[in-house]
């Protein structure tokens, strides 16, 4: 139970941060730079988990 909690606590904090750090004021981004920008975290997280598919990890 305090284990799913925390990492619940820890997924809203980690979302929190990423939204602090993609809003803030000081950076102007372009429809263009975010469209690069999800591009990018898609192919990465894909490559992740065939790598980890590839070493055994079939339950994820």
């Amino acid at each position: 139970m305090f284990g799913r909690l925390f990492k619940f606590f820890i997924l809203c904090f980690m979302f929190y941060a990423a939204y602090r750090w993609l809003f803030d004021r000081g950076q102007k981004k372009t429809l263009r730079e975010w469209a690069i920008t999800l591009a990018q975290a898609l192919v990465i997280s894909s490559a992740i988990f065939g790598v980890l598919y590839l070493l055994g990890w079939h339950r994820l």
